[in-house]
């Protein structure tokens, strides 16, 4: 039988972790409110990117073929994730119990007043430990990225760490 020959000769990088929504709310603040002294935002731009495992993936896709190891929330910002994604690299996504963590981030002038975050980390469900493994051990390198609060995925980074033994 003959070898499937892949067309992309870039190193393939698996990343498993935590997926996270990023939201940054770009604005001016001109005025405090009437009833706290707290400053208003004017808000200009509001922009999502893939934020936690999904930004460490998005960055090693500039030299890497890249495949994503990671809970994705069945939700419609888990849905817009997984979309985005999905244009740059392959997705692996795995049931993710409970809504999609987000991080919103009000900014002016470059810097942030406030960081609000919701959701998450969530229990992942279906992970299809043969897929993890197979992935993992025929990978050039692999990564794994967990937010400060997630214990998503910590069997599979366990198969990071045993790959080198």
């Amino acid at each position: 039988s003959r070898e499937a020959v892949n067309p992309d000769p870039r190193p393939h990088v698996v990343v498993v972790g935590d997926l996270l929504l990023d939201i940054d709310v770009d604005g001016s603040v001109d005025r405090l409110c009437p009833d706290a002294p707290a400053p208003v935002l004017d808000v200009a731009a509001t922009r999502e990117s893939p934020g936690g495992a999904g930004l460490a993936a998005l960055l090693c896709t500039a030299r890497a073929r890249v495949t994503l190891v990671a809970p994705v929330a069945a939700d419609d910002q888990g849905r817009r994730l997984l979309q985005a994604l999905r244009e740059r690299m392959d997705v692996v996504p795995l049931g993710h119990a409970g809504p999609t963590r987000t991080k919103v981030r009000l900014r002016t002038d470059g810097r942030s007043l406030l960081r609000m975050d919701e959701g998450g980390p969530g229990t992942p469900t279906d992970v299809p430990l043969a897929r993890v493994r197979d992935l993992l051990a025929t990978a050039d390198s692999a990564l794994s990225i967990f937010g400060a609060k997630g214990d998503v995925l910590r069997a599979a980074a366990r198969f990071v760490a045993d790959r080198k033994n």
